[in-house]
């Protein structure tokens, strides 16, 4: 096994001084993203011994989503070659006895007929998918502390993007009989989770466990408000009540015909389905053959969509995209407002409005369209941002497509 891991830290530079002691002293690779504004947060990045002199650091700027494709990136590319990729943040406080136990979890797992994509010292109670003995199966890890075997941290980076929650509840329903609606934090609710809610379905689907020590070998640190003000709760213990042999028996024949090839869910990867049509994220408009931007485009996160917004910069922006059938482009006129102009090729249609600045939501301006492909532009004015491509049809792909953390535009 060759690991490494990845932290991240956005000052709170008493954070930081708590739990990098537990990364730093370990034996692995470690590659620190630091994304702080202030003048301790980035005056103890720059001056730690694992800090940016270091070549596997650097300052990454966007957002917490921006760290962690830049982390996956960087570890997956990096000439070592890890067998294994880890991630770490500067809030999630690891035991001083983590790690054994940790990775013993990948045999645990192997022992009980699963294969696993991923583990995690760190366990909430309400995440808590199969209980076993010592440890557990879980629907959600999270990006604070986990570790990935290559194949799974290449999966979780293609398919890099915000969740629908419903599409988690069938998927794990389908595969354990239980109903994630009945007890997990979002119960029946229905919208986009972060991306690292999906990363569990993602290896699911592919036949990949994830899995969690139970009782927790970590805390976290600095939370505001506090975890049981925000109806979590680490796990102190095992979770009797999610303790289930018939249902662990369904998972795992089910995960392993699916490794197997006899059994295949539909695999949603990096672009969302809703019925026929489909949801382009900014950072994945460059699935559609040919689909290309020109000018200044700056990042702008927005953690529950997307992750990732596209805002034009100084002289604008403009995406020139070929696509079939009715399409909407979600937009907004950023902080000031801006005039967003779409062209369709080849009807002529034509729709050129000035947008008010502040708007939190986007707004969708819809192009009729028949199954005859054209070119479809979108100029954005300075400031204008881009919140996804929808079409009512499935359109054609590039397969050959891969997202990473370089493919994006730089935050200002």
């Amino acid at each position: 096994m060759k690991l490494a891991i990845a932290y991240s830290t956005r000052d709170q530079v008493d954070l930081t001084e708590q739990t990098l002691p537990m990364l730093a002293k370990g034996s692995f690779a470690l590659f620190w993203a630091d994304g702080s504004v202030t003048e301790a947060g980035r005056r103890l990045f720059e001056d730690h011994p694992a800090g940016a002199r270091n070549y596997g650091c650097a300052r990454v700027i966007g957002g917490a989503d921006a760290a962690i494709a830049w982390k996956l990136s960087r570890m997956l590319n990096d000439p070592a070659d890890y067998t294994h990729a880890g991630l770490a943040e500067s809030d999630v406080l690891l035991d001083p006895d983590w790690f054994e136990p940790t990775m013993a979890l990948f045999e645990k797992g192997k022992a009980d007929g699963l294969e696993v994509g991923a583990v995690s010292p760190r366990s909430y109670v309400d995440r808590v998918l199969i209980q076993r003995d010592g440890y557990a199966v879980v629907h959600n890890l999270g990006a604070g502390a986990v570790i990935f075997t290559r194949a799974a941290a290449e999966i979780v980076l293609r398919s890099f993007r915000t969740q629908w929650w419903p599409d988690n509840c069938k998927l794990f329903a389908q595969l354990s009989g239980i109903d994630l609606r009945t007890y997990a934090a979002f119960r029946g609710q229905e919208h986009f989770v972060t991306t690292d809610w999906g990363w569990e379905a993602q290896l699911a689907r592919h036949g990949l466990a994830s899995l969690a020590l139970t009782p927790s070998k970590a805390s976290m640190i600095g939370q505001v408000p506090p975890l049981h003000e925000q109806g979590l709760a680490l796990t102190q213990g095992p979770v009797e009540a999610r303790r289930d042999n018939n249902a662990m028996d369904m998972y795992q024949e089910k995960l392993a015909w699916i490794s197997e090839g006899i059994y295949k869910f539909e695999r949603p990867d990096i672009i969302h389905r809703d019925g026929a049509g489909m949801l382009f994220f900014p950072h994945q408009v460059r699935a559609i053959p040919g689909a290309s931007w020109q000018g200044t485009l700056e990042l702008q996160w927005k953690q529950g969509w997307g992750p990732f917004l596209y805002r034009a910069g100084p002289g604008g922006a403009s995406l020139s995209v070929h696509i079939s059938g009715t399409s909407s482009f979600l937009v907004t006129g950023g902080s000031a407002g801006a005039r967003v102009a779409i062209t369709d090729t080849r009807s002529g249609f034509n729709f050129a409005p000035d947008l008010p600045g502040g708007q939190s939501e986007f707004i969708r301006i819809d192009v009729p369209g028949g199954p005859i492909p054209r070119t479809v532009t979108c100029e954005l004015a300075e400031g204008a941002v881009f919140h996804g491509l929808a079409t009512a049809d499935p359109q054609l792909l590039d397969d050959t497509f891969r997202f990473d953390w370089s493919q994006l535009p730089e935050a200002k």
